[in-house]
């Protein structure tokens, strides 16, 4: 939804852009409001914890420009037509099946990858995008772009195929800061990936090859190639002008420079205002190879008993342009962050029950305490997105308060509003949401014979009903004043 006329605070933001190679603050071309296009997922396996690090940069940065008081539009589009796909989906196709048998099987194979990837976003509590195109739906779009750079001198048919032509536009290699004088002008390259040296002409439309699903055009059968599709499927939906275009260190070239030469070369303008780009993910120091034995999906962590939260939060304590050499320690180490915010949230929650008595001559104000805390945090997060400071402050703000709480009991205004700053930067980081304050007739009953089982001192049957509760995520809390408190797994 774009703007309803109500005025809004909007707090500044600034993001290294890859294209000037400097921080920048956003200038959104419409006052508030932000349009970003995500490269999405090639959808023809699971998406590996390499890949997810690259949603999840994403989904803080649109977190934090919604909390910051920006309206935004996301579009990131699912890749279901490329050479992996085609490669995938065709095995086992007689060499005579027909157009028709090939496009079923590879729309069989992406809708499968497609919908594991989208519980994958669910599961790590990444938003979905507002609109989420599939190249397959707009080959329309591609065939008139193309024909369009064909028109304007910048791309020429051949064989069948079309190739953009680079020579025609001056700024190629702006992104990648390439050097123009190394480039092969006039040769051609028809695969999708290539490295920096091969920059050359690339293909827009590629012809028809025995053993592949094809499309009509005014070139002949054929399909598009991968670079236009983002181009055309982000200039259908997010417009002319788009504000923040994301994706991964490894799509800056060739994907990212070729994406500007097509949308440039054919509107007449800049299209993108800033280019982010997020880092790689190691693992134990290496990079992910199935032959290395390090390769890992979401669902391979779940299995080794790790919550994908857990994950999230790994991930993003992190600043998303800083290289991260994965571990199963790390991820240990986070999930002990995470227990220690939780737990603070829980203790505000409550009435001061753990809280001490007395004078200290160290008081502090609660709310000038969290007040600096609020301004530390989004100090780092408005300065390119600075989780790992960000996080210092809510640590910081933890540590103070409940040393405070441990002698003089916080109000209860003050241990809610320390809940509204949990339930801001939450907004954030989504690991620390508020615990519903309810549980179900079953459960209730359930702790309540486990609390007459303790006071009649049956240990047997005590311990039985803790670890059935267990078994139903529930983790009770023996406190020290014999209260019970509980907590979900």
């Amino acid at each position: 939804m774009w703007s309803t006329g109500v005025m809004r605070i909007i707090r500044p933001i600034s993001l290294y852009n890859t294209l000037s190679r400097k921080i920048e603050p956003i200038s959104p071309s419409s006052p508030g409001e932000l349009k970003i296009y995500s490269c999405g997922p090639t959808v023809y396996n699971f998406a590996h914890i390499g890949n997810l690090r690259t949603f999840l940069f994403q989904d803080l940065m649109k977190r934090t420009l919604l909390a910051a008081g920006y309206q935004v539009r996301h579009c990131m589009n699912i890749t279901d037509v490329e050479d992996k796909i085609i490669r995938d989906s065709q095995v086992g196709l007689p060499a005579d099946a027909p157009n028709q048998a090939r496009h079923t099987a590879m729309k069989t194979l992406t809708d499968k990858y497609t919908a594991f990837f989208l519980e994958d976003l669910e599961a790590m509590r990444i938003r979905r995008p507002d609109v989420m195109p599939k190249a397959t739906d707009h080959i329309g779009q591609m065939k008139t772009l193309i024909q369009n750079l064909v028109d304007k001198g910048l791309a020429y048919a051949r064989e069948g195929s079309v190739y953009y032509r680079i020579a025609g536009f001056p700024t190629y290699g702006c992104l990648a800061h390439l050097d123009r004088e190394g480039m092969q002008s006039g040769s051609s390259v028809d695969v999708d990936e290539y490295e920096k040296d091969q920059a050359q002409d690339f293909v827009l439309w590629k012809a028809a090859k025995p053993g592949e699903p094809t499309w009509d055009s005014p070139w002949g059968p054929g399909r598009p190639g991968w670079h236009i599709e983002c181009s055309a499927m982000g200039i259908e939906l997010l417009g002319d002008r788009v504000d923040i275009h994301t994706g991964g260190v490894d799509l800056i070239f060739p994907h990212h420079e070729n994406e500007i030469a097509q949308s440039e070369g054919a509107l007449g303008h800049a299209w993108v205002s800033t280019w982010v780009h997020g880092e790689f993910l190691m693992v134990e120091g290496e990079k992910m190879s199935k032959s290395l034995g390090n390769f890992y999906t979401l669902r391979d962590l779940v299995e080794k008993g790790f919550n994908p939260i857990t994950f999230r939060y790994a991930i993003q304590s992190n600043h998303y342009r800083k290289l991260i050499n994965f571990s199963f320690e790390g991820l240990k180490a986070a999930d002990n962050s995470l227990k220690r915010i939780r737990a603070f949230r829980k203790r505000m929650e409550e009435d001061g029950i753990q809280a001490g008595g007395g004078t200290w001559k160290e008081a502090l104000d609660p709310s000038q305490r969290l007040e600096k805390a609020r301004t530390d945090f989004w100090g780092a997060m408005s300065d390119d997105l600075n989780t790992p400071e960000a996080l210092a402050a809510i640590f910081t703000l933890i540590s103070d308060l409940n040393a405070q709480d441990d002698r003089i009991a916080l109000s209860r205004e003050e241990r809610d509003a320390a809940l509204e700053f949990l339930d801001e930067t939450d907004s954030i980081f989504a690991a620390w949401p508020g615990e519903e304050k309810t549980l179900d007739t079953e459960i209730e009953t359930l702790i309540e014979q486990r609390s007459a089982a303790k006071i009649s001192k049956n240990w047997a049957e005590s311990d039985r009903l803790r670890d059935q509760l267990k078994a139903m995520g529930i983790i009770l809390e023996d406190r020290k004043d014999g209260t019970v408190g509980w907590r979900k797994a």
